[in-house]
């Protein structure tokens, strides 16, 4: 199989996108709901893990110049729920969703929308 690179912007874009699933997903919704809908909790799990997986295609280089983002949290958050997945503390995603999601969302739509990803795209 041929594997095909994408560019490391269309990884952000994914993380935006799901981090607007979870929120949809959530909207109006309380912790008991979260915790005794199973299809909304695994719906939420898995845009995490898309979140997380993202990060891993998005250069260091670009991380570093864009702090806001918990890069080093999401990942360490994917990994956590891909391989403790028996163990994930529903109290703790929850508050993730509830109190920072919203600007982790905002700062990744402003990259997207401002920043030069020319620079890294440019061949030698």
């Amino acid at each position: 199989m041929n594997k095909v690179r994408r560019r490391f912007d269309f990884f952000i874009d994914d993380m935006a996108k799901a981090i607007e699933k979870i929120l949809i997903y959530t909207e109006g919704k309380s912790y008991k709901d979260f915790v005794t809908d199973s299809m909304m909790r695994d719906a939420v799990i898995r845009n995490f893990e898309i979140v997380g997986e993202s990060v891993k295609h998005v250069p260091y280089k670009f991380q570093r110049k864009y702090k806001q983002i918990p890069w080093q949290h999401m990942f360490s958050m994917r990994n956590f729920i891909v391989h403790e997945y028996f163990d994930i503390d529903d109290e703790i995603l929850w508050e993730i969703i509830r109190v920072d999601l919203r600007k982790n969302h905002a700062d990744l739509v402003e990259i997207l929308r401002n920043a030069s990803f020319d620079y890294i795209f440019k061949r030698k």
